[in-house]
């Protein structure tokens, strides 16, 4: 899978969540983009502000249209990004074609693969909330692993959920002891390369705050692809939601 097939997919992905176009992420500068109840189910109403290539994309529900134009409209992109109504900043990351290689694995685990109904075997193990998380009914989001056990204990593992037809996100979670030396990005790398070996586009989330987990994605064969907002602060989700709506929504 070339450079410009992980881009096309990307843009087919990101207007099938936002319900649009593919076309909008051809346009230079901002776009205004009211979503659907797709996103809305996200959180709504919805507000998040997108920057892919030269396109800076805000996609919002309709009741909070007029809202948006008038904060962000004659901003630049720094400017909009830091938009008092929208907090977190996610990095999304997709395979570097000039890194196809996969790591070598680090010696002393022992590594397995798992996928579909398989996952059932791990149930009950803890730790891993970025990679492989059950509900109290048993049930995963995710659909295929790739993890290192040394004596007996799963040390690490990357999990994969599906998110829409040829695009996987990746997650992956490393316990305390076993970290520093190399293993999530190993785990991150050979499940990347499954993925693709299915002709499907894994992706990669990092918070802009989280530097170790950039750098486990730099070190995996990952390059960044574009940024999004995480959430705004309209429905009271924000953790300084009575702050910022005295600052703000006066």
């Amino acid at each position: 899978m070339d450079n410009i097939e992980m881009t096309t997919i990307v843009k087919m992905h990101l207007a099938e969540f936002l319900e649009c176009g593919p076309e909008v992420f051809e346009k230079k500068g901002l776009v205004f983009q009211t979503v659907g109840k797709r996103a809305e189910r996200f959180q709504n109403p919805f507000f998040q502000v997108l920057s892919f290539g030269e396109t800076i994309a805000a996609a919002v529900s309709p009741s909070v249209l007029k809202t948006a134009e008038k904060l962000l409209t004659g901003k630049s992109r720094e400017e909009i990004f830091e938009c008092p109504l929208l907090y977190g900043q996610s990095i999304y990351y997709i395979p570097d074609a000039k890194q196809s290689s996969r790591a070598e694995l680090l010696p002393g685990y022992t590594y397995r693969g798992l996928e579909g109904e398989k996952l059932g075997e791990l149930q009950g193990t803890e730790g891993f909330d970025n990679s492989l998380l059950f509900d109290e009914k048993g049930r995963t989001n995710t659909y295929i692993v790739f993890y290192a056990e040394i004596h007996g204990e799963i040390a690490g593992l990357a999990g994969a959920s599906i998110e829409s037809g040829r695009v996987w996100e990746i997650g992956v979670d490393v316990k305390e002891r076993y970290r520093k030396g190399g293993l999530a990005s190993v785990l991150v790398n050979h499940l990347m390369h499954d993925i693709l070996e299915r002709d499907i586009l894994p992706i990669y989330c990092a918070a802009s705050s989280n530097a170790a987990s950039q750098a486990t994605a730099f070190r995996a064969g990952l390059k960044p692809c574009w940024i999004s907002t995480y959430k705004n602060i309209l429905d009271g989700s924000s953790g300084y939601d009575e702050l910022a709506r005295r600052l703000y929504l006066k």
